[in-house]
């Protein structure tokens, strides 16, 4: 599945610049922290980024550091790349390979440190443990891996109906278009599949509906050519997976929205011998 609906690097640069403050792009309390784990990072450290998110990048572009990254759409990464600090579809300390996230393990790379801002989100749980355990592999001994994700919301806001929002999006009560963006999605959350994302939050409310929030907020002009599909378990699982290949040493939460509280950004350390 293709993360955009639209085509070519400029226009597919443009859509994603209207996401900054969604959740499919990092807010400044986690490019902070970001940046501070990969200043403290020795300068011989080998880095590798899952995609191309244009916020990470530019961090690697100020510190000056080389970064490898892999994903299936070098087209994705180039226009990600008009949206760094640079401009630029590959910069000079960047590096790109082709590759499914969930085998780039067979091409004998090896690093000390990965990052992955919703990465994970975009395979599906079935496939969590394939992709964490080829992160282990990618990862010389005691490895880091920096694994921003999306997690299962609370039964609540599941259950949830589209006119009890957008009357709490109109009294204030959800304070913002970010937060009720996710809101939309929560109530649209597949819980036999364990997935949300734009197309699916589409299809089942129908434009219609969706355009009585209008002017306040489009959400189909907003997130109508965006494709991307988010697995997001309960954490509770999600941390019993990792933990067969990982010690979580820390975790932080980004904090500008509410939605924040359903994406923990994970810092994990490899097992020495995972899987065990």
């Amino acid at each position: 599945m293709s993360y955009m609906l639209v085509e070519e690097e400029q226009r597919i640069a443009q859509e994603w610049e209207k996401y900054k403050g969604f959740t499919v792009r990092p807010l400044p309390s986690t490019e902070a922290y970001y940046h501070d784990l990969i200043e403290r990072q020795p300068q011989k450290t080998r880095f590798m980024l899952y995609g191309g998110t244009p916020e990470i990048r530019t961090i690697f572009q100020d510190c000056g550091r080389k970064v490898v990254m892999v994903d299936r759409s070098g087209e994705m990464i180039r226009a990600m790349g008009r949206l760094t600090r640079r401009r630029t579809g590959l910069a000079d300390n960047e590096d790109f390979i082709a590759s499914d996230w969930l085998d780039v393990s067979r091409n004998n790379l090896r690093f000390d440190f990965l990052i992955g801002d919703d990465a994970i989100n975009m395979v599906s749980w079935n496939d969590y443990a394939v992709f964490l355990q080829n992160a282990a592999d990618l990862l010389d001994e005691s490895g880091l891996f920096v694994c921003h994700l999306l997690v299962k919301p609370d039964e609540y806001l599941i259950n949830q109906n589209f006119d009890t929002l957008a009357d709490e999006f109109r009294t204030g009560k959800i304070k913002n278009r970010y937060d009720l963006a996710s809101r939309l999605n929560y109530i649209c959350y597949d819980q036999r599949r364990l997935c949300m994302g734009w197309q699916q939050t589409i299809q089942m409310l129908g434009e219609d509906k969706l355009g009585k929030l209008r002017p306040d907020f489009d959400f189909v002009e907003t997130f109508g050519l965006c494709n991307s599909q988010f697995f997001c378990p309960p954490q509770s699982e999600f941390e019993t997976l990792a933990n067969r290949y990982f010690m979580i040493e820390e975790i932080f939460y980004p904090y500008e929205h509410e939605y924040c509280l359903f994406e923990p950004v994970y810092l994990l350390r490899k097992r020495m011998f995972y899987g065990e």
